[in-house]
């Protein structure tokens, strides 16, 4: 199950033999035991479908992903088969069939191989990869870790080498928290008709679709096979934006600092201090909007439900309830700020750097209040400014890992695939 095959060797091994191909995706599926798979994996299509549906793909051999598995997010509707966003009841309240999600539509067409659905924090609302009906998502390589949510079992299925590529969501980090803990490139992109679309939603103005790798050529592969990207010539120029007084208690000080160096970043004391400021309760304003974006896509069970939900979720969406006209005229004028920050700071630089998480992948007992509070504290900025966010991995020993969030402003930039250049 650790013998990961990249985008170019699925091709391959597809373009010679696609039942082969079938066969190897299902016999890696049954050798991951049932507890894990039930916490990871929401859907698994049969062995019979997998033959049919590689034979497909590689009809095209000319396609960029033919012949290549990947995994889909139990958010994203699907053909002939249940979303249900990890949760108890959702196909209850919402029954298919349901319009194809933007996203697997893309990857049919450019070849790729649908090989399953995968869990999340419930409805998404969540960084830790937690899960009270399924099971928690445990990290792909370090026991009683946890693998970073809400996209958790995209984030372990491609780390683990089930697939290349997984499909995730990002609202406030979903796909930024995990990369990060598990070691991988992620992808986000800014909020568009591309992420909605046939997906179930936590904060539709925020919401938006992106996946995970796990090497930087199948980063490559993947990113321009479905983006097309506009290729920037000029050199580019970084502005850092981590707190260096924090930065100086994280064990990863050394490892941060060396790829800032190798992205040439630049400190800019006018801009930190900027950021400083428009940034200051940036994580209290994106989880008052956030939460009551979520309130409107719940409230027709919101109550009815309750019982239902997982406590820690059900409260992180009725709390919007108890906004105050001066707790959402606040949470605007703290969106406008920080957007007006990065428009400024963009004028100047092509790109900014912040770390992802503070720290590797912790344990369930380690994720308190205090410590999710930390995380949106370095995701809300990109989250409440809708911006295109790469994760590049960051690795430490003993499999520890975190991320740096590369923020840029086009998402049909090629600035992503350059930061890959750099970093290596």
């Amino acid at each position: 199950m650790n013998a990961t095959r990249s985008i170019a060797e699925w091709k391959a091994l597809s373009a010679e033999n696609p039942e082969k191909s079938a066969e190897t995706y299902w016999s890696t599926l049954q050798q991951i035991p049932e507890a894990i798979r039930t916490s990871v994996f929401s859907y698994i299509p049969d062995l019979q479908y997998l033959k049919k549906a590689f034979s497909r793909s590689i009809s095209s051999s000319n396609r960029p992903l033919s012949g290549v598995p990947y995994l889909l997010k139990d958010l994203f509707d699907f053909p002939n088969t249940p979303t249900t966003a990890s949760s108890a009841f959702l196909e209850e309240v919402r029954p298919g069939p349901h319009e194809e999600s933007a996203a697997s539509i893309d990857l049919r067409r450019q070849g790729a191989v649908f090989g399953g659905k995968t869990q999340l924090n419930e409805f998404a609302y969540g960084l830790s990869g937690e899960n009270l009906h399924y099971g928690n998502c445990p990290h792909p390589f370090r026991s009683k870790a946890l693998s970073g949510g809400s996209s958790s079992g995209s984030a372990w299925g491609v780390a683990k080498g089930i697939a290349p590529i997984a499909f995730g969501t990002d609202t406030g980090g979903s796909i930024r928290v995990p990369a990060a803990w598990c070691g991988l490139f992620g992808f986000r992109f800014n909020p568009n008709a591309w992420s909605r679309n046939g997906c179930f939603p936590l904060a539709s103005s925020f919401d938006t679709a992106g996946w995970f790798c796990a090497r930087a050529e199948d980063s490559i592969a993947s990113f321009s096979a479905l983006i097309t990207p506009k290729s920037e010539t000029r050199t580019l120029k970084g502005l850092d934006l981590t707190d260096r007084d924090r930065l100086r208690h994280s064990d990863f000080e050394n490892c941060l600092l060396d790829t800032f160096s190798k992205l040439r970043v630049s400190s800019d004391k006018t801009f930190s201090d900027a950021f400083e400021n428009a940034s200051y309760r940036a994580a209290r304003h994106f989880s008052v909007l956030q939460s009551s974006e979520a309130l409107e896509a719940h409230k027709a069970w919101i109550e009815t439900r309750k019982n239902q939900y997982d406590p820690a979720v059900w409260q992180r969406i009725a709390r919007a309830k108890d906004w105050t006209d001066e707790d959402l005229v606040e949470a605007r004028a703290g969106e406008s700020k920080i957007e007006s920050f990065f428009q400024a700071a963009f004028q100047e630089y092509d790109f900014i750097t912040l770390p992802a998480s503070w720290t590797s992948a912790i344990s369930a007992s380690e994720h308190t209040d205090s410590y999710r509070g930390e995380l949106l504290n370095l995701t809300s900025p990109g989250s409440l400014a809708r911006l295109p966010i790469f994760t590049l991995p960051i690795y430490a020993e003993n499999r520890a890992s975190t991320g740096i969030q590369i923020l840029y402003r086009d998402p049909l930039s090629d600035l992503p695939l350059q930061i890959i250049e750099a970093a290596s």
